[in-house]
Formats: structure tokens, sequence, C-alpha cells
């Protein structure tokens, strides 16, 4: 069970950062645009969008783990 819980936790924390830095990049975009306004803006919310699908994946690791542990195989 350790092994399995250490191997998920990697995964999970390769997701989390990075759907983390996705997020990061897109409001720096947003806050200092500079590809001008609009193109900033456009490619930062193409950016949030995508962020949300390794940050989706992170939160289904998440509940595996914790189901995986509360069961204690």
């Amino acid at each position: 069970m350790e092994e399995t819980l250490e191997a998920m936790g990697k995964t999970y924390r390769r997701f989390l950062g990075v759907g983390m830095a996705l997020l990061v990049v897109a409001f720096g975009l947003m806050i200092l645009q500079p590809l001008g306004r609009e193109p900033s803006i456009i490619l930062a919310v193409i950016l949030f969008v995508v962020a949300f699908i390794p940050l989706e994946f992170a939160r289904r690791i998440a509940g595996k783990m914790a189901m995986v542990a509360f069961r204690g195989e």
C-alpha cells in the first residue's frame, strides 16, 4: 500500500505543479500584458481553461489516494 500511495503522491504533485504553473503564467499574462492588451488576455483565458485539466486530474488522484488510505490494503 505504501508503494501505491507513494506513486500516486508523485503523480498528484506533478499534475498539481503543472496546473498551478499554468495558472501563474496566465495571471502573469493578464497583469503584465507582454503581447498587448487583447492577445495577452485571450491567451490568459486559454491558459486558465487548459490549467484546469491537470488540476482536475490531481483532484481525482487525491480522492483515489484517500480511498486507498482509508481501505488500508
